[in-house]
């Protein structure tokens, strides 16, 4: 895939879905989350008209409430590349078991759709970001119609935190209790909300370079550089102590997981004359690095948002970098490391961040046939040739 527009996830990228219409679920296909539940719940709640979807925890929901409410129109929207995936094949499963379809439209984008909604569902995860479910909580108010309904949920069955956001928002609210969660439904103030940006702006320094970044909320290690981050750039310079690479520096690199992108950022500096892809699977990380790169200058980095370990032009790539997550079982480690056997020509590098060092240094061992663990402050990088 050549550098530019090809490299950068489309701003609006909305599919029209066909549903079919239905009118019962069984239990035993119900979504395990409690948010997703307590919605179900509520499904009469939902006027009629158009309705807006959003996820940030899921995607089952989006299945049975198309289907029990196959007469309204759907706007389904998620940043997370990866829910927007199984929702498609989802869907796509439904469209081959029946005949009888309703529209839905599908967006995985940093923001939700514009459009005038009658109703909202929104199901929260309390050990999720306050930031972004603040965000998208004061979205919902400005596209709700006077008299629109947004219903929330959240698994916390103590929760104030949430009810006290919505009563700000919206004023009264109605409150329906279960033991592992409540349920939330308020109507649309007449009078405009305030506005709030969450949205922000810090700096890091990389040697002598002070490299400004862009983040919003819903992106990993929102308003800070992470410490694994800062490990990952001071990396590179390992290979000024290669000759391998002193001599040639590298051209074609890759960043997975790029979050606000001041790693792809300080590498597109420290290498003008390379090509970095910043890659992630959050629609939010690809906008806050495509701004990242445009404070500093750095215009020789591309963008590409994905969530299946896929990249442009396999086996040509010099170097490839990643601060895979901790959670998942080391699935997403695996991912990226699949990734990165993909990417990289031979000869080619592999820097990985850290702290459960033993699991990725053996496992890289195991691919590569080689690796070495390098203390960075309080992460291990470790480093691997592709034979």
């Amino acid at each position: 895939m050549p550098p530019g527009k090809q490299n950068k996830p489309k701003r609006r990228e909305s599919q029209k879905r066909q549903m079919p219409q239905t009118a019962k679920i069984h239990k035993d296909t119900l979504p395990r989350g409690t948010s997703d539940r307590l919605i179900l719940d509520q499904v009469e709640q939902i006027l009629p008209g158009k309705a807006l979807l959003i996820l940030v925890t899921g995607t089952a929901l989006a299945k049975h409430l198309t289907r029990l409410r196959s007469e309204v129109s759907w706007n389904i929207f998620t940043c997370e590349h990866f829910y927007m995936t199984a929702i498609v094949n989802a869907l796509s499963e439904d469209d081959e078991a029946n005949s009888n379809y309703t529209e839905i439209e599908l967006f995985c984008t940093p923001d939700p759709p514009e459009d005038d909604y009658d109703t909202i569902v929104f199901p929260t995860d309390s050990k999720g970001s306050s930031e972004f479910t603040r965000d998208l909580l004061q979205s919902a108010a400005n596209m709700l119609k006077p008299g629109g309904r947004l219903i929330a949920s959240t698994n916390n069955p103590k929760d104030h935190w949430l009810l006290d956001h919505l009563k700000e928002t919206f004023g009264r609210t109605t409150i329906i209790k279960a033991k592992d969660g409540v349920c939330y439904i308020a109507r649309k103030k007449e009078k405009p909300n305030k506005q709030k940006n969450f949205d922000c702006e810090f700096a890091f320094r990389d040697g002598e370079t002070l490299i400004p970044c862009a983040s919003r909320p819903g992106v990993f290690s929102h308003r800070r550089v992470d410490a694994g981050a800062r490990a990952l750039i001071r990396s590179l310079n390992l290979l000024e102590h290669d000759k391998r690479w002193s001599k040639r520096p590298p051209r074609s690199i890759i960043e997975m997981g790029c979050g606000c992108g001041s790693v792809s950022t300080a590498t597109a500096l420290r290498f003008p004359t390379a090509r970095v892809i910043a890659i992630d699977s959050h629609a939010r990380a690809i906008q806050s690095s495509e701004r990242t790169a445009a404070l500093n200058g750095a215009t020789n980095v591309a963008f590409l948002l994905d969530s299946g370990g896929n990249v442009p032009e396999p086996g040509t790539h010099d170097l490839f970098l990643c601060n895979p997550p901790y959670y998942s079982d080391f699935r997403i480690s695996e991912l990226f490391l699949q990734a990165a056997v993909d990417s990289l020509r031979p000869g080619g590098r592999i820097h990985l961040v850290s702290k459960l060092t033993d699991w990725h240094h053996n496992r890289m061992i195991e691919i590569f046939a080689n690796a070495d663990v390098h203390r960075l402050g309080d992460y291990d990088v470790i480093t691997s040739i592709n034979r």
